[in-house]
This record gives C-alpha cells, structure tokens and sequence, in this order.
C-alpha cells in the first residue's frame, strides 16, 4: 500500500484510482527524491509536507515526526482540518 509522508493512503486517493495522479502516488519521506522532482517537473512546486519530510528524514510525520502537527500542515490547509491537527497536538 502506497501511504504518503502526510499518511494518506494513496489507495483510497481519486487521482490515483482515476489515473489521474501525475505522479503514480506519493511516497515516504526518506524515499521521496523521485517523486519530488517529478512534481517539479510536472506541476512547478512540490508539496510541502513530502519536501519537508524529506528533509528531515522522517518517513511518516504522524508517526516519527516529534513537531508534528507543525506549521506547514496549519499553512498548508491539507490534508487535515485545523480541528483534527488540534486533536492530534493533546
């Protein structure tokens, strides 16, 4: 199963199930080179939830992120609501 570093299950993504996904799914975070230039390529930016879980090393951010939820997933307005990453802070 495809999950991204956001930890959204590709599986269940519209795009991807549509064939649609520019980028045949996201991945995480310590494998993510590949899809982050092909976002580059594609779409001219990359998500900024895989870029920095890229960075970081950190393969999911739920799970081995220590910040998360952090500013970018508050900035970013996706995958999660305000109130779910407000859950997720206690």
């Amino acid at each position: 199963m495809l999950v991204g570093a956001c930890g959204i299950a590709c599986e269940t993504c519209k795009k991807l199930l549509n064939k649609t996904c520019i980028i045949d799914g996201c991945s995480q975070g310590t494998n993510a080179a590949e899809k982050l230039e092909k976002q580059r390529k594609t779409l001219g930016f990359t998500c900024p939830i895989l870029e920095c879980a890229f960075k970081n090393g950190v393969s999911y951010c739920m799970r081995d992120c220590k910040n998360f939820p952090c500013k970018i997933y508050y900035e970013s307005d996706f995958p999660y609501s305000k109130k779910f990453l407000d859950i997720m802070r206690m």
